[in-house]
């Protein structure tokens, strides 16, 4: 695996030098997933709520909507098109009435306001599935969730789990997917603690074509649960 330098000095740190830039082929990427209400059985760590993340079959244009008929403001997805290549496209919404996209997306890595403060909750949706959600006044969707591109890879360097409960007769448990098929789980973890911290000394790979996420659930009741994934996505050609 090649990093490309680009015009900045490298320094020590790998990691400060891809957010500086200074390798053309890597970008620097934070994941935050959040769900307010984990239950006891398994659920992906997105803050549409419950459930696990349906990932489409096919390409779609998606639907744009919010709860609120005040929200105009403009939406930039990144995603991946039919050939899981990147495809990235701003929408603007149209309050209560569906705003629909003109790119086809497979799949839905990010979902972000470009300005201003949303008052309702904003569903982008492939048909009949929500594949992103954007709560109201928080800007941007939350999951960990994350569909690598064709001709790159993810490192995955850090994973720090947050949980609501410090309560030592019930606990958490989390577990790693990839996927598209078979979905695999390669990984699971138990804490009681508020926060787990992984640092990896050698980042986990994902590979292009994978789609990688995080589920949890609670041992009793419903708990709340953050999880922050620091990642560096590689363009290999």
């Amino acid at each position: 695996m090649t990093y490309h330098l680009g015009t900045n000095m490298a320094s020590q740190s790998f990691g400060v030098d891809v957010a500086r830039g200074v390798y053309e082929n890597c970008t620097a990427i934070d994941l935050f997933g959040f769900n307010r209400s984990i239950g006891t059985t398994y659920q992906t760590v997105f803050n549409n709520g419950g459930g696990i993340y349906t990932f489409p079959v096919t390409a779609d244009t998606l639907d744009l909507v919010s709860t609120d008929a005040s929200d105009t403001m403009s939406v930039r997805i990144t995603g991946l098109d039919a050939n899981r290549d990147i495809l990235v496209e701003d929408v603007t919404l149209n309050g209560t009435t569906e705003a629909t996209t003109t790119g086809e997306f497979l799949r839905v890595n990010a979902a972000q306001i470009l300005s201003g403060n949303n008052a309702g909750g904003i569903t982008i949706s492939h048909g009949t599935n929500t594949v992103a959600y954007i709560e109201d006044t928080y800007g941007m969707h939350q999951a960990a969730i994350y569909s690598v591109p064709r001709k790159h890879r993810l490192l995955i360097h850090q994973v720090d789990f947050t949980s609501g409960t410090l309560n030592e007769n019930k606990h958490m448990f989390a577990r790693a997917c990839l996927g598209p098929s078979p979905e695999v789980h390669f990984f699971e973890t138990t804490f009681v603690t508020s926060q787990l911290s992984y640092d990896l000394r050698r980042p986990f790979t994902v590979f292009a074509g994978s789609d990688f996420s995080l589920e949890a659930k609670s041992s009793a009741q419903e708990n709340e649960l953050s999880i922050y994934i620091s990642v560096t996505l590689i363009r290999e050609s």
